[in-house]
């Protein structure tokens, strides 16, 4: 609801408070003097005078009667103010006990009633009713002046008197009416019940019992409960009430727990009991779903697990059989055509580069072994990044410009120095440029940016592939995962695991990401100047 349509409810709920305590007054001094009268009519005296006023007066007070009821019904209809979530909010008057709220109304309704007494003494001492008596005769006058035994107290000033008698009669129906819109606004929140002494009473006890784990206390003090209110003829009511309200549900709720865990036990792991509540069975049904889902989550690691462990003999045993076969196709070949062959010197400079291939693939699943387990001395110390970025692009620029990469690197960063160890700080960056060198796209460029964000000294790599990546960086983090479906690089596919797995031993923070073609490689590390603040890009 807009701030305008909240400012018309409580103009319209204000007006008609307004307009129903002005009415329900002018109704209340009419119906006073209706009352006085019918009490010349009852009389027999059968004034004409007294006719036509009663007439008069009955249309006066059934226009102000309806105009009255018309307000009230719009002052209830409007009252309550929603907040965001839609329900009605509560002011402290709202709060109080519904009991001490309905007393009070009680008594301002009967503090009206005493005031039609004050309201005959005014009347009685006017003119209007002067004008009324004055169609008496003496012997008439002072005949109803006996049977009727009513004389003005002759308070003064009189204008004083009805003064303070108009003020109180407002106080009075205004009290009555905010009472009777609180009372509505509780209704309308379904907080009637509650925040009655009664209610609150019931409700504190209902949601102690409901908190606790005593299920048998408390179904034991229920069914005593039930016994006892059940031996009186007017406690079998409510406690029938009761059973009728509450047991059906309760086995509705046992009902949706079987089926959860029979749908569970047949292998369901994604069912899930519906939940409504928190009661007890609302409790053990949320706990039945969480264990569920936990069973879920550990099937899917597990499958995955088998999966990377299936992948991995399958890689290794293919990255290791390559070279070895090659290796052994080779020495076949000198064996057969003899170390004289002119072909000679062409096995062995492909021999020299298989066996280091398989070398540098035996050291790479060490490293990684090592890298995994932690296995690895850390030694963190203040390492200035930037000189060991260009250390990396000078021992690599070889392999960079084979492949036509132009490197842009950048410092954006306040403060370039890490707590890190520099041995696997060049690790994890030459890995990166490494991968680079594989994988970037022939004549493009790669940057390389140095910057801060909070407390951290961020290295970014960034590169356009050269084959499509059609897969998650998640997965392009594991083990012998490459971009290459074909598996044709030279590579491992152990880099970027390596990468990630170090740079966590120096309590940092390896991630990837990809979109599109774009690669991009982040490495956080600590600032080792205490945290300064991020360099606008």
């Amino acid at each position: 609801m807009d701030t305008k349509s909240r400012s018309f409810r409580k103009k319209l709920v204000a007006g008609g408070s307004v307009v129903f305590v002005a009415a329900a007054g002018i109704a209340f001094v009419t119906g006073c003097m209706l009352a006085l009268c019918y009490s010349l009519d009852y009389w027999e005296t059968r004034i004409p005078t007294v006719q036509d006023n009663i007439s008069i007066l009955w249309m006066v007070e059934m226009a102000v009667f309806f105009i009255a009821l018309l307000a009230l019904i719009i002052a209830l209809w409007k009252t309550g103010e929603k907040d965001e979530n839609g329900k009605i909010k509560l002011n402290w008057f709202d709060r109080l006990f519904t009991d001490l709220q309905i007393v009070a109304g009680g008594l301002a309704v009967f503090g009206i009633g005493l005031m039609s007494y004050i309201y005959f003494d005014i009347l009685v001492g006017g003119q209007w009713y002067a004008g009324l008596l004055g169609e008496l005769s003496e012997t008439q006058l002072r005949e109803y002046n006996e049977w009727y035994a009513f004389n003005p107290s002759q308070f003064e000033p009189r204008w004083l008197e009805i003064f303070f008698a108009v003020l109180a009669t407002a106080f009075l129906f205004s009290f009555a009416l905010i009472t009777v819109l609180s009372l509505c606004r509780k209704l309308k929140a379904g907080a009637f019940w509650r925040h009655t002494i009664i209610g609150k009473i019931v409700y504190y006890l209902y949601e102690a019992a409901k908190a606790s784990d005593e299920i048998f206390w408390k179904v034991m003090v229920v069914l005593v409960a039930g016994c006892l209110l059940s031996a009186t003829w007017f406690g079998i009511i409510p406690v029938l009430i009761l059973i009728f309200i509450f047991v059906p549900k309760w086995l509705r709720k046992y009902q949706a727990i079987k089926t959860g865990v029979a749908e569970i036990r047949r292998g369901n792991l994604d069912y899930r009991i519906p939940v409504s509540d928190n009661g007890e069975l609302d409790r053990l049904a949320m706990n039945i779903n969480d264990i569920s889902a936990a069973a879920g989550v550990a099937v899917q690691n597990e499958l995955k697990n088998q999966r990377m462990k299936t992948d991995l003999i399958s890689n290794v045993s293919h990255d290791l059989k390559t070279p070895l076969t090659s290796m052994v196709s080779y020495i076949d070949l000198l064996k057969t055509e003899g170390l004289d062959s002119p072909r000679a010197g062409e096995y062995l400079q492909i021999l020299d580069e298989k066996t280091k291939r398989l070398q540098k693939l035996t050291e790479d699943l060490f490293e990684a072994a090592k890298a995994s387990s932690g296995a690895i001395p850390v030694e963190l110390g203040r390492i200035e990044m930037t000189s060991i970025v260009s250390q990396a692009l000078a021992e690599l620029e070889e392999r960079l410009n084979a492949n036509n990469l132009e490197v842009i690197f950048t410092n954006k960063a306040d403060s370039v120095y890490v707590m890190a160890d520099g041995q696997l700080l060049w690790r994890v960056i030459e890995n990166l440029l490494v991968n680079v060198c594989k994988y970037a796209l022939c004549g493009s460029r790669v940057y390389m940016d140095i910057l801060t964000r909070e407390d951290k000294v961020v290295l970014e790599i960034k590169n356009m592939s050269r084959d499509r990546l059609n897969i998650s960086a998640d997965e392009l983090m594991e083990r012998f995962t490459r971009g290459d479906e074909s598996r044709n690089t030279e590579g491992s596919g152990l880099g970027l695991s390596i990468a990630k797995d170090l740079t966590k031993l120096m309590n940092g923070t390896f991630s990837i990401s990809i979109d599109g073609d774009l690669f991009k490689a982040s490495v956080a590390l600590k600032s080792a100047e205490g945290g300064p603040k991020e360099k606008a890009v």
